[in-house]
């Protein structure tokens, strides 16, 4: 009973270790895993979030002076420069425009030179300057030179490097007239031969007839490049049905078109951007008629020439004006940009030439990055408007750890010339960065997770080691774990402290000693085995089997 009893609370006892176990194990992982994610939980619940919006520039309204705000210009700096007004910062692009007007009226001796025709070197038999203007008389006779010439130069200067102008209109005007010998046609009459005259004994060659041609040229100083730009020449000057005498009243030159003396004048210029020339010529043309032919040339005369030519600034093409500022950084691993808008105002102070320059624009730069986004010159008001009413949406243009730079830029998209100045203005430049920083919780010590594990650990260990030893000894009487204990030592060299003995040898040792004790009171022969023995043993062989029993 009392062995049912105690085997009924050792299972009990087991049972609870088990279960106590199992709960320490189960409140171990649980308890572990409800830190680390509580852990979690509060880093998401307790890491702070800032959010900053800023204004990033200084002096947006560009107060005198201008500390925090530089220009830059890259191309002609001839062609545009930076203003500083309070309140406005500005570019203004250069117009300027100007007229040639010096060659007109009749001729001066003082202002021409008399040269010679290197293609027809011979002068006429007169050639001069005098109150009628460049005046030439020539007689052709048998033998004589049939391709007289003579021309008059003029070297113009300019006091202003061309190349930095564009000529724009161009005028040409030059009147001539001329008086010759028309008939008769012989060697007596010394008439000028014209289409349709008699010539005189049938045996004529009329292939071009007479005629005298005027011109004025266009060249550089070198004479590398030379155009004809106007011209008179003769066709009926001399015929016979006008008499004796062939008159040709003042008469205009043949000028090129406008645009292809725009192109001559350009040219020549481009040589070395100050000088030209320009030349006053004639040339005679007799053609021997017959034998002994005579022309006589009475009067030929260029009577004036207008040259004028208005030009204006070349504005260069790419040529860029920006307005700039250096701001702060944004710094930090834990810092995210969110956002950037840009806003500004800008005005024109008269309407924008997009005839001349449809390209030119407003550009956005930040750290030297444009926007696709830009502003045309053609929509510019006379009063300050907002570039973009919603603001330019600069977020992606915007780095961390570099100095935000803004810069906004008249960029002049085309070659154009230009006759007064322009001045677009802009003001209230902000640059609205928003961002956050995200700052970490304070961190939770981990020598408490180390220290809670580790005593849960050692709690487990123990309870898991006294299951075992309790399994392995503590359930088997005193006795049975000395037994197992020496049982364990058999096997070793030396054997254990206390001597085992069969029950046999025990029983005859006790036995021996039982009969030692009565051997002193028995006198005489010794009786039968073992009937003696149950008879003098009596009770003492009871007690010592029951001694036996005990040690087994």
């Amino acid at each position: 009973m009392i062995q049912s009893k105690t085997l009924k609370l050792r299972k009990t006892l087991i049972f609870i270790l088990l279960i106590s176990i199992f709960f320490i194990i189960s409140f171990t992982i649980n308890s572990t895993q409800g830190l680390s994610q509580n852990s979690i939980n509060s880093n998401i619940k307790i890491s702070e979030t800032k959010e900053y919006k800023k204004q990033w520039l200084d002096n947006s309204n560009f107060t005198l002076p201008y500390d925090t705000w530089y220009s830059e210009i890259d191309g002609d700096n001839s062609d545009i420069y930076p203003i500083s007004v309070a309140g406005e910062a500005g570019y203004k692009v250069i117009g300027e425009e100007y007229t040639f007007s010096e060659i007109s009226g009749i001729p001066s001796i003082s202002d021409w030179a008399q040269v010679h025709n290197p293609e027809f070197p011979l002068f006429p038999d007169t050639a001069t300057i005098n109150a009628a203007g460049c005046f030439v008389s020539h007689e052709f006779a048998e033998l004589a030179d049939q391709t007289p010439s003579v021309h008059w130069e003029r070297n113009v200067s300019l006091p202003l490097d061309m190349s930095d102008y564009i000529i724009t209109s161009a005028s040409l005007q030059a009147v001539v007239n001329g008086t010759v010998t028309a008939s008769p046609g012989d060697w007596a009459g010394r008439g000028v031969e014209t289409p349709g005259d008699t010539t005189g004994g049938g045996n004529t060659q009329n292939f071009t007839f007479d005629y005298v041609r005027f011109y004025v040229l266009f060249s550089d100083l070198t004479k590398q490049k030379v155009y004809e730009v106007a011209y008179n020449q003769t066709k009926d000057l001399g015929k016979d049905s006008a008499g004796l005498i062939d008159t040709m009243a003042d008469t205009f030159m043949n000028v090129v078109p406008e645009e292809d003396l725009i192109f001559y004048l350009s040219s020549v210029l481009a040589t070395d951007n100050h000088n030209f020339t320009i030349t006053l010529g004639m040339r005679i043309w007799c053609e021997d008629n017959f034998i002994s032919d005579r022309d006589y040339w009475n009067a030929l005369v260029i009577k004036s020439c207008e040259l004028s030519f208005t030009y204006q600034k070349k504005i260069n093409q790419f040529t860029d004006l920006s307005w700039n500022q250096i701001g702060d950084t944004i710094v930090g691993d834990n810092v995210q940009v969110t956002g950037g808008n840009l806003k500004f105002k800008y005005k024109i102070d008269q309407q924008w030439p997009g005839v001349l320059s449809p390209n030119s624009e407003l550009q956005i730069k930040i750290n030297d990055n444009p926007l696709l986004e830009t502003i045309k010159l053609t929509e510019a008001s006379l009063n300050f408007q907002e570039a973009k009413p919603s603001g330019f949406d600069v977020r992606s243009n915007i780095l961390k750890d570099v100095n935000i730079t803004l810069s906004i830029h008249l960029f002049l998209g085309d070659t154009f010339p230009l006759s007064e100045n322009y001045t677009i203005s802009i003001t209230d430049v902000y640059l609205e960065i928003t961002y956050i920083e995200i700052i970490p919780p304070s961190e939770f010590e981990p020598w408490i997770f180390a220290g809670l594990f580790i005593i849960v650990a050692m709690g487990a260990a123990a309870l898991t080691g006294f299951l075992i030893g309790y399994i392995k000894v503590w359930r088997f009487p005193i006795p049975i774990r000395k037994i197992r204990k020496y049982s364990k030592t058999l096997e070793e060299e030396i054997g254990p402290k206390v001597p085992i003995i069969r029950r046999k040898s025990a029983f005859h040792k006790s036995y021996d000693s039982e009969l030692q004790k009565t051997s002193q009171f028995l006198k005489g022969e010794p009786l039968d085995g073992k009937m003696a023995r149950e008879k003098l043993l009596g009770k003492e062989s009871v007690n010592a089997k029951n001694t036996v029993d005990l040690k087994e």
